[in-house]
């Protein structure tokens, strides 16, 4: 028998050892060190977040301008990490750039003990911001390529409530040892929260199997599995393993029929599924790869990837709102007591329902799933607007909660749920760069209409924008394969 068909025999024989439609395990040593290395980085960046532009003001008696930098540039140089990760994903491997990633954090951490002036203050903000992009996006990459293919959505839902206990945890614990204990306290604290980090990257390195260095064996099913992926959808499909074992039959037969060596067989043998890309579903999808993918941005961008990432970085824009005017235009309505346990209330929102509507994504698709999210963001951002009480106030904070919560997860599932293993690391980064692009403007641009509009106009507008962000939904979510 030829070395082809012997192959394919041996996978056939091999196959019945995994039953067929048996559940993949999601919570392996690497998803849960992986989801805890998260929850640390995201406690250090909100600890820091909330307090930075107070501590340039009171300890370098910093212009309200430069004091204000201070915090954003840690997002600016977040986004620029965005581009440099998948190559240095690509180039050096994901859990080497996420080991490295890790220890600049600690490293950066304790600099802002060192009372460095202004102008290096900012510089370490800037550092900071791109080992916390490179690390959250190596991160992300790993857990979405171990996650399996059938709970995507439940996986990933799992996943992002490290981000929402980080978001939880670290703007309290940040505000309370500033004001009780001072900063260089919080500083310490935070170092050693982002310290814990290092072993959980470093236990990551342990159970990756893929890459480029895998075995001829692993590569044979890698490209099979490709290839069932684009005829059948193996998203969904429950049968994949006797499509697999028909497959390998199929091959075996075919390896009989053709000389051994022949260049002709070799000619005929079907293509792997993907070379660099998911396949474009639809003619909008096609005409974006079309643009993107023979392009240098395909070095940077995932060409599929961007229209889901388009509506929820457009969703987040409107998000940002709640992070720079809702204290002010609380304390404006005399609601600062809401205010202050809003961000609570809206943890909690996220904490109690991604893992329902990450197993319901699974079930049913995106639609039934992430309509009823907008929905929920225009009504919060409605109340917020008409809040007169603080009840109305916190439920605005529960709607929203589980509005954003939902979209974010279910969206990086739908961006990653097809995109191939190789490029995984180019899509989180093109989804987490249209993140950091609605946050990072969002303040700019809302800062310049608040004098213009008021704060109750304004989240009106951002009502305004969740309808858009759902209207651009319902088209995008047809570009996604499988999508019901």
């Amino acid at each position: 028998m030829p070395p082809a068909a012997t192959s394919a025999a041996s996978r056939v024989a091999a196959s019945p050892a995994k039953p067929a439609g048996k559940p993949q395990p999601l919570w392996t040593r690497s998803f849960v060190f992986g989801t805890l290395l998260n929850f640390f980085i995201a406690a250090n960046y909100f600890m820091l977040m909330v307090v930075m532009t107070a501590y340039a003001l009171d300890v370098y008696q910093a212009p309200a301008s430069a004091a204000a930098f201070c915090a954003s540039a840690f997002i600016v140089g977040t986004l620029f990490s965005r581009f440099s990760s998948a190559p240095l994903m690509e180039r050096f491997g994901r859990t080497r750039v996420l080991v490295v990633g890790a220890l600049l954090e600690v490293a950066l951490t304790v600099l802002y003990l060192m009372n460095e002036p202004i102008g290096a203050l900012i510089g370490v903000r800037l550092a900071h911001g791109f080992s916390y992009g490179m690390c959250s996006t190596a991160v992300a990459t790993v857990i979405t390529s171990i996650v399996p293919a059938e709970r995507k959505g439940e996986g990933i839902g799992y996943f992002m409530l490290s981000i929402t206990l980080g978001s939880a945890v670290g703007p309290f614990t940040g505000i309370f040892l500033s004001n009780n204990f001072g900063y260089e306290a919080l500083f310490v604290v935070a170092s050693a929260i982002v310290a814990l980090s290092v072993p959980c990257a470093l236990v990551l390195c342990i159970p990756r199997k893929t890459g480029a260095k895998a075995s001829p064996r692993k590569a044979d099913l890698a490209t099979e599995t490709a290839q069932d992926a684009l005829a059948a959808d193996v998203v969904q499909a429950p049968d994949e393993r006797k499509r697999e074992d028909a497959a390998a039959v199929s091959t075996e037969a075919e390896a009989e029929a053709a000389p051994a060596g022949s260049v002709e067989a070799a000619a005929e043998a079907p293509a792997p599924a993907h070379d660099s890309a998911r396949v474009p579903s639809t003619r909008l999808e096609e005409r974006i790869a079309d643009k993107v993918e023979h392009s240098w941005l395909s070095r940077f961008v995932e060409a599929g990837v961007l229209p889901i990432s388009i509506v929820c970085g457009l969703l987040f824009f409107g998000y940002s709102s709640l992070l720079t005017f809702l204290t002010p235009y609380a304390t404006e309505l005399g609601l600062a007591r809401a205010a202050s346990v809003f961000f609570v209330a809206y943890a909690l929102a996220m904490f109690l329902t991604r893992p329902f509507t990450g197993r319901a994504f699974d079930r049913v698709g995106p639609h039934p799933v992430m309509v009823p999210a907008f929905a929920s963001f225009i009504v919060g951002m409605a109340l917020v607007a008409f809040a007169s009480n603080d009840w109305l106030l916190l439920g605005a904070a529960l709607l929203l909660g589980f509005g954003v919560g939902t979209v974010q997860s279910c969206g990086l599932a739908m961006a990653v749920r097809v995109t191939p293993d190789e490029r995984l690391s180019v899509a989180n980064a093109t989804f987490y760069m249209m993140l950091d692009v609605g946050v990072g403007i969002g303040p700019v641009l809302l800062g310049l209409a608040v004098p213009l509009v008021g704060y109750q106009a304004l989240y009106l507008g951002m009502a305004l924008v969740g309808a858009c962000s759902l209207a651009l939904f319902l088209v995008v979510a047809r570009t996604e394969k499988g999508v019901r």
